[in-house]
């Protein structure tokens, strides 16, 4: 078993058939990858832990963000010896790791890793095409215009620190949040002219989208408008003529999770996004 790198263009070629059956699970690897394609000059780690006859794990890495690390189907503490020994040997310290939780706990005890902050724990829904289970609706759904930017901008600001439980300059969001706008990929959700709830397309994949930024105000908090927001997206997203909506969802804010699911989400995978101390 040993640990190969490649070329962005190269580990695409040879494993894109592979990557899009997962889609919604490998979108970060297909996304930096096809990035680093465009952009030779990019700072993209991309490899696997390989041996002649199968592959074992994909891993990428984007400074600074931390280490992309997929199994491709168990895992083994092998594998992930493997990969902590490349690191090692070509000297490359990594900043963190995101990936599930059964690697992470290997990851953590065969490198002896003491110092280390978990910043989330999420899952990885999906919503496949045909499976949506349609809500009744006590409100609409409308599409953000550039008018509601400053609007959206306070939103985003209530959503991060849900979710990150911290502050974060939201004015350094405004190019994205106008370009989500501009592409029709915001909307927010209005229970008698009011708009209650707010949520986003973050990234359109190659046979699905990404949903994100979902938020409910405080005081409309309760009443099931998050649930129903998120049935009249997944019939947007469809229309668009997408095979599948996926999010990542807290696993500390159960309630948003049973909504979900009550719509026909299904956890596919777990992760953890763990910052090392360097």
């Amino acid at each position: 078993m040993k640990a190969k790198r490649y070329e962005p263009s190269e580990f695409y070629e040879r494993y894109q058939e592979e990557l899009l059956m997962k889609e919604a699970v490998y979108q970060l690897i297909i996304t930096n990858c096809q990035r680093a394609i465009e952009d030779p000059l990019s700072d993209c780690l991309i490899g696997t832990v390989e041996d002649d006859q199968r592959t074992y794990l994909f891993f990428q890495y984007t400074r600074p963000y931390r280490m992309l690390i997929h199994a491709v189907n168990d895992v083994s503490a092998e594998m992930i010896q493997t990969l902590i020994d490349y690191l090692k040997t070509e000297k490359i310290e990594i900043t963190g790791i995101n990936t599930s939780k059964e690697i992470a706990d290997l990851y953590l005890k065969i490198g002896c890793i003491k110092d280390y902050q978990i910043r989330t724990k999420m899952d990885i829904m999906e919503l496949k095409n045909g499976e949506l289970i349609e809500q009744i609706s006590t409100g609409k759904l409308v599409l953000a215009t550039l008018d509601d930017l400053d609007f959206a901008l306070s939103c985003y600001e209530g959503f991060y620190e849900d979710c990150f439980h911290e502050k974060v300059d939201a004015e350094s969001y405004r190019p994205t949040m106008s370009h989500h706008i501009e592409n029709q990929e915001l909307f927010f959700y209005e229970v008698n002219d009011k708009k209650v709830a707010m949520c986003a397309i973050t990234r359109q994949l190659i046979r699905g989208v990404s949903v994100g930024m979902v938020y409910t105000l405080p005081q409309y908090r309760g009443k099931g408008y998050a649930k129903q927001m998120m049935s009249e997206v997944a019939k947007v997203v469809f229309a668009r003529q997408n095979e599948f909506a996926c999010l990542y969802v807290d696993q500390n804010n159960p309630i948003s999770n049973r909504a979900y699911k009550s719509i026909g989400y299904k956890i596919i995978e777990d992760k953890q996004d763990i910052v090392f101390a360097i």
